[in-house]
């Protein structure tokens, strides 16, 4: 059975091209998860630098300035007044509201919108205004994919496999909680037979309008990761660390290309402050990204506020980790994520050090794909998921220390204890 399973999914020449987070060329044969990987098969690339957007920033307020109470017992209320609130400053500096963005009010107190760059010096003198951060943008680039023939239903069925990450970390372990892990990425593919996709609570941060928001994965990188956390327990395919929890869709890059912007990273952070609950999972495969406080400060205030786990891909161009966005974040509900390889060799190519909390799996990890398929992929983005599916099934143990560490105290492999 497991040879035909290696000659159903046989695909060559899988290349991922991502932003900092993902870094990655498959082996000639995903499902061969226990083939030992070298540092130098991997077709790595260095964290891809972001843009500034022209004319446009993001605007924190002071909380102590605003008019009103923020009450997170009661967002729609809170939601308004920040509105309110953003109306007038908009009145008060003359500025066009037709260039209003994101208005923020859990993650962050402010807004998004194109401003004239001669009108800074005038808002950063407002009273209300804590800070301005001009915003950015990027691509993670195209999943690059030799094309196999379409694999049937029926070439599925009984084959299921337990990926070496998931059994390394002591998974899998079927999910019969009430939490929800929300999966920050390029969407999840909303028909893959082997995910339970939470379509209701999903997030499109890009789509003005709620009814044409669009939480399907164009790309691959969500829902490569979403298997990961969860996968089902089905007799086919693969098997997730906590085993048909519901993965809830937040499109925070979108398209073929998995275009972003940080408004648009921060909008799906604020989402997940909304519609999560105490004990919940974000899962934030995108560590590597240049220093941005309001990003920073978005992930540590949701965590906070609303007591959600945050676990952040620590990043893929072997250097600190305390230099990128939002990796160096570190609160009582964020965990760092570096990679090690089969054997708890550390991959050469992960970010390493303070405030790195944990190391999982990030070489050769077989997971979901788009189109029903399943491939293998690299990267701190895959160590990242291993913890969020412990973290959702409850406290994580260690088990050992990444060996060839790059720092003195190397980072403690994470492990389940359920």
């Amino acid at each position: 059975m497991i040879s035909r399973f290696l000659i159903v999914f046989r695909m060559k020449n899988i290349y991922l091209v991502l932003f900092g987070f993902l870094l990655y060329a498959c082996s000639p044969d995903p499902l061969e998860e226990l083939q030992s990987v070298s540092e130098d098969s991997l077709n790595t690339f260095p964290n891809l630098k972001t843009e500034p957007m022209e004319d446009q920033y993001i605007v924190v307020f002071h909380d102590n300035q605003l008019s009103f109470r923020i009450d997170l017992d009661n967002y729609e209320t809170t939601a308004s007044m920040m509105r309110k609130e953003v109306d007038d400053f908009f009145m008060r500096h003359k500025m066009d509201p037709e260039e209003l963005g994101h208005v923020y009010a859990i993650a962050i107190s402010g807004f998004s919108a194109r401003i004239k760059p001669e009108l800074l010096p005038e808002l950063l003198a407002d009273a209300k205004v804590n800070y301005i951060e001009q915003d950015r943008k990027g691509a993670l680039g195209p999943f690059y994919i030799q094309k196999g023939r379409p694999i049937q239903e029926e070439e599925v069925q009984n084959l299921q496999m337990i990926p070496w990450g998931i059994k390394r970390i002591g998974g899998p372990t079927s999910y019969r909680g009430r939490q929800s892990v929300f999966v920050l990425d390029t969407g999840v593919d909303l028909n893959h037979p082997d995910l339970n996709v939470d379509e209701k609570k999903g997030f499109d941060a890009y789509t003005e309008k709620r009814q044409n928001w669009n939480f399907q994965d164009e790309h691959g990188h969500g829902t490569h990761v979403a298997g990961t956390i969860g996968a089902l327990n089905n007799n086919f395919g693969v098997v997730g660390v906590a085993a048909g929890v519901p993965l809830v869709p937040v499109k925070v890059f979108t398209g073929p290309k998995a275009a972003y912007t940080y408004s648009g990273l921060v909008a799906g952070i604020e989402y997940v402050g909304v519609r999560g609950i105490p004990g919940d999972v974000a899962n934030l495969s995108f560590g590597g990204f240049d220093q941005s406080k309001v990003l920073d400060n978005a992930v540590l205030n949701v965590s906070n506020k609303r007591r959600i786990w945050m676990v952040i891909a620590a990043g893929n161009s072997r250097l600190p980790a305390n230099s990128f966005s939002p990796a160096r974040v570190e609160g009582p509900y964020t965990i760092t994520v570096s990679a090690f390889k089969n054997g708890d060799f550390f991959a050469g190519f992960s970010h390493y050090g303070h405030p790195v909390k944990f190391a999982a799996p990030g070489v050769n990890v077989r997971s979901t794909w788009i189109n029903g398929r399943y491939v293998n992929s690299t990267g701190t983005s895959m160590a990242a998921p291993h913890v969020s599916g412990l973290r959702v099934l409850g406290d994580i143990a260690i088990d050992g220390f990444v060996i060839n560490y790059p720092l003195a105290d190397p980072a403690p492999i994470a492990f389940g204890k359920n």
